[in-house]
């Protein structure tokens, strides 16, 4: 009888320990969800009810606007900027576009309140993401403490391990927050790295569970996640397979050839025949570019050995010579931190004209060095006294600051996006009031990421002159053909001229200018023979024309006699547009002002 109480008060003591496990990962998932909405719940208290989403990390414009896409025949859509036709899969960002497809189709599903479809998106992706890597931990780490996973999740959604350097000058610099708006938190980006990274980290338990029995579905799983992750970023598919080339070796030479080679020579093939399927659909590219597809630079290799590239270099082999973490377990994390390190050298190869590889595996580099970390916490405390009071307190102090800081980081992100969300703010006002037509161009500043061209592209049923992002969703041709002539005319009612591009053309170090031009695998190179390539384009495509433009060329006159207006949308304090250049195509009609902005109406000459 006693023995039977006794084995009673043991399950219930399970069964209440698996409750508290669950209700303190329960916890932890509603604090980071509630630490990554608080900016964009301030703002929406502070700006009132609004059309668009806040930003709070770039290229928020350009993806919106690639979710909005309207498809004008089986084969053809229309760019959201300019309304012309261009083909479905036309260029990469089209192409890979799972993501904002999705998106799309939730936005309609919530009749187009743009702001609630994404706020309750980015819930939904941060929510998966944070139960993606507690599955993770709770199932391989080597000690099954609940807080140490917390502690691993905490790492991963709270602490930006790339900018580490200033993450710490910020925590010196308390209790001023100034340090902790250059920092921001790592998944407030709406589409990339936000949706891959669920994706990877699923990718990687399975590859777990696959090396540690033979079940077929969990290669079956694998597929469908590599070829989802291709479809909406695709260098996720390659850190995918990097991991799986090393955990496959792993599995060859411990257990032998006979043994071990059938499913992953299935799952390879079958997933060669899928992805091959899916990439030769449509173009690759974003413009054209003359750069062959493989091109060893070894003097790019300094430039792309940083810190985080050294701690992840560290941190792998320290994986590696673990000998706590199982081998099943051991061997896709090496295969993870490998392919990462040598993907962020992958310029050095693959021109950055033609893939941009080693800035986009950079979006993995903090996913990485927190999963080691925490793995590698895990394996050193098995050695330990978990139990003891100075563990737990440790423990302990170590959550509240991984807490901490990501607070410290979501005020820091707010107060770094409020410049920017009052403009957009503005702009929308503006636009609400007064609703372009169709027929009627708009033209707006378009200096840096989620400028004003973006909203007005996104809020107008009618096109802009030009936007950079537009380039996006062009085809090579089209960009030549269509968008460089529009960015002449922008560029000359802005004040620009070919002496100006004559300027850039001769200064030694024109990453800023070229970058602002569009040019912008060319101005982020390291390769100077890559940023040539971008100073030939500018030579050869767009200085023409905008000496044309400066001479009031014909053909500038009769490309804006299509439009029965012209509205220039400024700011009042730091306009973008010259008047006097304006007037020389264009008949004033009427102005307007509201907050900070002018509306100037025109009329084609």
């Amino acid at each position: 009888m006693h023995l039977a109480a006794q084995q009673n008060d043991t399950r219930i003591q399970a069964r209440s320990y698996s409750a508290g496990r669950a209700v303190a990962q329960f916890a932890a998932i509603v604090l980071v969800l509630f630490i990554y909405s608080y900016p964009s719940l301030k703002a929406r208290a502070d700006f009132g009810p609004a059309s668009l989403p806040p930003i709070f990390a770039p290229d928020l414009s350009l993806y919106l606007n690639l979710s909005s896409v309207e498809r004008v025949s089986p084969g053809q859509i229309l760019n959201p900027y300019y309304l012309v036709p261009v083909p479905a899969n036309g260029t990469a960002y089209l192409k890979f576009r799972l993501g904002v497809a999705l998106f799309s189709a939730w936005n309609k599903l919530l009749a187009g309140r743009t702001w609630l479809a994404m706020f309750i998106w980015n819930l939904f992706w941060w929510g998966l993401l944070c139960a993606g890597a507690l599955w993770l931990f709770e199932r391989f780490l080597p000690m099954g403490s609940w807080a140490i996973g917390i502690a691993g999740l905490g790492l991963l959604m709270l602490v930006n391990t790339g900018m580490a350097k200033l993450l710490l000058a910020a925590w010196i610099h308390l209790p001023s927050l100034s340090g902790f708006q250059s920092v921001g938190l790592p998944f407030m980006r709406a589409f990339s790295p936000q949706i891959p990274i669920p994706l990877l980290l699923g990718y990687l338990g399975l590859q777990m569970d696959a090396l540690r029995g033979r079940s077929f579905l969990r290669w079956v799983g694998m597929g469908v996640l590599q070829l989802l992750a291709l479809s909406a970023f695709p260098y996720t598919t390659l850190m995918m397979a990097g991991l799986t080339l090393v955990s496959v070796l792993w599995q060859m030479f411990s257990r032998g050839l006979r043994n071990s080679w059938q499913a992953p020579f299935a799952y390879g093939g079958t997933c060669a025949v899928a992805d091959g399927a899916f990439l030769m659909r449509g173009s690759l590219n974003i413009y054209a570019s003359h750069s062959s597809p493989i091109h060893f630079q070894p003097q790019v290799l300094p430039h792309l050995v940083g810190g985080a590239w050294l701690i992840l270099c560290l941190l792998t082999v320290a994986t590696a010579l673990n000998k706590t973490l199982p081998a099943e377990v051991k061997w896709p994390l090496v295969g993870l931190g490998a392919t990462n390190a040598l993907l962020m050298l992958g310029d050095a190869v693959v021109p950055s004209t033609v893939l941009l590889l080693s800035s986009h595996a950079a979006y993995f580099a903090h996913t990485t060095i927190a999963a080691l970390c925490t793995f590698l916490l895990s394996a050193a405390m098995v050695r330990m006294h978990p139990q003891s009071t100075k563990m737990r307190i440790a423990v302990g102090v170590a959550l509240g600051l991984l807490a901490l800081n990501g607070i410290l980081l979501s005020l820091g992100t707010y107060r770094a996006f409020l410049p920017l969300n009052r403009e957009q703010a503005g702009v929308a006002r503006l636009l609400s009031s007064l609703q372009p037509a169709q027929g009627e161009l708009v033209i707006a500043r378009s200096l840096t990421v989620d400028d004003a061209c973006g909203w007005v592209a996104l809020l107008s049923r009618g096109p802009v002159l030009f936007c950079t992002d537009a380039e996006t969703m062009l085809t090579p041709q089209q960009n030549l053909d269509i968008h460089r002539f529009r960015q002449a005319l922008y560029l000359y009612f802005s004040g620009k001229d070919s002496a100006y591009l004559q300027r850039v053309l001769s200064d030694p170090n024109p990453a800023g200018p070229m970058y602002q031009l569009g040019f912008w695998a060319e101005a982020t190179s390291f390769s100077r023979e890559e940023r040539q390539e971008g100073l030939r384009g500018i030579q050869a495509d767009l200085m023409p024309i905008l000496e044309r433009v400066e001479t009031h060329d014909a053909a500038a006159s009769k490309f804006f006699r299509q439009f029965q207006r012209v509205i220039v949308i400024d700011h009042l304090q730091d306009p973008a547009f010259l008047p006097a250049r304006l007037g020389s195509f264009l008949k004033l009609e009427g102005e307007q002002h509201l907050d900070n902005w002018v509306l100037v109406s025109y009329i084609p000459e």
